[in-house]
């Protein structure tokens, strides 16, 4: 039985009626700390990140953020604004990123891109942070965070009730037709696209993958997570699934609830390491 702090929104619920007190919240009950760095990685307006720094000196490790929203240009990085501001709190840096998507640019290559190159961007910095980085992201997010695995300066990957099955959603109707309106068709539209997006073809990675579901997840099917960590063990990489029994979508990026405690120590415990 989930134990819930706040009511969470579920499939067709309103996103904004919950993310707007979390907000409100999450400022309120933030320890003080320095205001995020917004810094860009590309000329598109799309392309740009905040970056969230914890107090102290560096090296810091570095958490890239990537928020779901099935790729619809409505959702914004500002979702994970209490995640961002919980881990810098903790004493982890923050790169907070956007990217294109929907109809603001958005395709598999140009979004792919584009976390590909906020997260080569952190190497320009002028911050003392350190060069092996972790990714956290949820939803469509967590799909992006999968597909970044295989960067170099990848270490751990943590994909929140991650989108992994892009046919899956398509042909399931999770999605309201949002991953056919950023691909450009369905499934039987673009069989071309759809494989080349397959994050099971992009097997072995070099990093470590993680990957967190609830089991009543209405928005993204836990099966998902589940086949995805099947297949990379079956390849050799070093993946594993958390399933938690009775869990939403919203929670596992909601700082309020017990969904976030599941994975926020791994990822603290990868930074003291």
């Amino acid at each position: 039985m989930v134990t819930r702090m706040v009511e969470q929104p579920d499939r067709g619920g309103s996103v904004s009626r919950w993310f707007s007190p979390l907000r409100t919240w999450s400022s309120k009950n933030a320890a003080a700390q320095r205001p995020p760095e917004t810094v860009r990685y590309g000329s598109h307006p799309e392309q740009v990140a905040d970056l969230w720094l914890p107090e102290g000196r560096g090296p810091h490790p570095v958490v890239v953020s990537i928020h779901g929203g099935y790729f619809q240009r409505q959702y914004r990085r500002d979702l994970h604004d209490p995640l961002a501001r919980r881990l810098a709190t903790s004493g982890v840096a923050v790169l907070n990123i956007e990217y294109r998507r929907g109809r603001s640019g958005g395709s598999l290559e140009n979004t792919t891109d584009d976390v590909y190159a906020a997260i080569t961007a952190l190497n320009a910095t002028s911050h003392d942070l350190h060069r092996r980085v972790s990714v956290v992201g949820h939803s469509a997010g967590g799909y992006l965070a999968l597909w970044a695995a295989s960067h170099p300066d990848v270490d751990l990957v943590v994909a929140l009730a991650a989108t992994s099955d892009l046919v899956d959603c398509a042909q399931g109707g999770y999605d309201g037709g949002a991953i056919a309106s950023w691909l450009g068709g369905t499934p039987k539209d673009e069989p071309g696209v759809y494989e080349r997006a397959d994050l099971l073809g992009r097997l072995p990675t070099t990093a470590t993958t993680f990957l967190v579901h609830g089991t009543a997840d209405g928005t993204v099917p836990a099966h998902q997570s589940t086949r995805y960590v099947e297949r990379a063990r079956q390849v050799g990489d070093e993946s594993s699934t958390l399933l938690l029994d009775g869990e939403g979508h919203f929670g596992l990026v909601d700082p309020r609830e017990p969904a976030f405690d599941a994975w926020h120590g791994l990822v603290l415990e990868w930074a003291r390491a």
